[in-house]
């Protein structure tokens, strides 16, 4: 998949320009700054630990989904000189085709600005095409800024059973 496909532009209030395209192989440089940046909040409530770099493996997995059955999508604040990843969200189709788990996070100076709701629509909106009835994810239930942003979102909570800490926030997209 060509990873300039399915590029938007969009300006913020204060005038920053960001880019939102497809995650490449080239991006691991990329991907590892903007993970080795997060607060050590997003990062726990990211991975549900605290992750500080990422695994070659991790980072060959994160930069290079397979695209049958996964998307990731990366949102770049366009410096004069450079562009800095400052968000991220994907998805992974289980195997029987109807769910898919989402993650997302923005980059903690970038939070609260409108970046992850575009970006989670854009995550849908790819999702549309695809045949999949629902996207899912787990939050943890300290996570308040993460539990209003998918309410607002439309998606609905559930509890976990075997996971207390947890929930489960699910939306069923429209046939």
């Amino acid at each position: 998949m060509d990873h300039d496909d399915c590029v938007e532009t969009w300006t913020l209030a204060d005038g920053s320009r960001l880019k939102l395209r497809h995650i490449a192989p080239t991006d691991s440089a990329n991907e590892q700054a903007f993970v080795h940046g997060l607060s050590t909040q997003s990062s726990y409530f990211r991975f549900h630990g605290t992750i500080k770099d990422l695994s070659k493996k991790d980072l060959e997995k994160f930069t290079n989904p397979d695209s049958r059955n996964a998307v990731a999508l990366i949102v770049l604040f366009v410096g004069d000189t450079s562009e800095e990843e400052i968000g991220v969200a994907r998805y992974v189709i289980d195997p029987d085709g109807a769910n898919c788990e989402f993650a997302i996070v923005v980059a903690d100076a970038w939070q609260k600005r409108g970046i992850g709701t575009k970006l989670m629509n854009a995550l849908v909106k790819h999702l549309q095409a695809s045949g999949v009835k629902r996207i899912s994810g787990t939050v943890l239930k300290r996570n308040s800024a993460m539990r209003k942003f998918v309410k607002q979102l439309g998606f609905v909570e559930t509890n976990i059973p075997d996971d207390p800490s947890t929930l489960l926030v699910t939306k069923h997209l429209m046939d």
